[in-house]
C-alpha cells in the first residue's frame, strides 16, 4: 500500500528522503492555499463551521496529494470538497456568527453589520466578505468559489444592495 500517494519500492519501503519531500511540497501548499481556502469558507458558513470544514478539506487534499497535487485550480476544487463537508453541519439551522475584520480607516462599523451578513444568502455573503473585507480582486474570488467572475460581480452588487437596505432601517 503506498505512502499516502508516495510510490514504495518494490520491497514496499519509501525512503526518508522521499517521505520528507512529499510532506515539505504538501505544507508549502497548506500554509499559502490554506489560508485563502478557510477565509472562503468562513466568509460563508461562520467561523466555527468554515474552519471545521477548512480542516476537513486539507485533510482530503493531504490523503489525495497525488490527484489534488495535479490539479489547476486546487482551492476551487477544495472548496467543493468543503461543500461536501458542510452538508453534516446543516442539521444544526442556526445562523452561524460572522467576524468582522479591524477596519483599515478610522470609521467606525454599524453594529447590525454582523446579523445583516448573516441574512445574506451564501454566495453573495462570501463574494462580499472575499472582496470588501478581505480586498481579494473579483479574479481571485471567482477562482476560489469556482465561479464565473460575472456571477461574483452579480453576488457582489446585490450583497451591497442587499446590505444598503438592511442597515437603512
Amino acid at each position: 500500500m503506498p505512502y499516502l500517494g508516495v510510490v514504495q519500492t518494490e520491497d514496499g519501503a519509501v525512503s526518508d528522503s522521499t517521505r520528507d519531500a512529499y510532506r515539505a511540497e504538501f505544507a508549502e501548499f497548506a500554509a499559502d492555499a490554506g489560508e485563502r481556502l478557510r477565509r472562503v469558507l468562513v466568509s460563508g458558513y461562520g467561523v466555527e463551521i468554515g474552519n471545521d470544514v477548512c480542516a476537513d478539506a486539507l485533510a482530503y487534499a493531504w490523503e489525495h496529494w497525488e490527484r489534488v497535487k495535479g490539479l489547476d485550480n486546487r482551492v476551487g476544487y477544495l472548496y467543493r470538497v468543503a461543500q461536501s463537508s458542510h452538508r453534516r453541519h446543516r442539521r444544526w439551522r442556526r445562523r452561524p456568527p460572522f467576524p468582522i475584520a479591524p477596519a483599515q480607516n478610522s470609521e467606525p462599523l454599524d453594529p447590525e453589520l454582523g446579523s445583516a451578513l448573516g441574512q445574506l444568502p451564501r454566495h453573495q455573503r462570501s463574494c462580499v466578505m472575499l472582496v470588501h473585507v478581505y480586498d481579494w480582486t473579483y479574479q481571485q474570488t471567482a477562482d476560489a468559489l469556482n465561479l464565473p467572475v460575472s456571477t461574483v460581480n452579480n453576488h457582489v452588487h446585490r450583497g451591497l444592495v442587499s446590505l444598503r437596505k438592511a442597515l437603512e432601517t
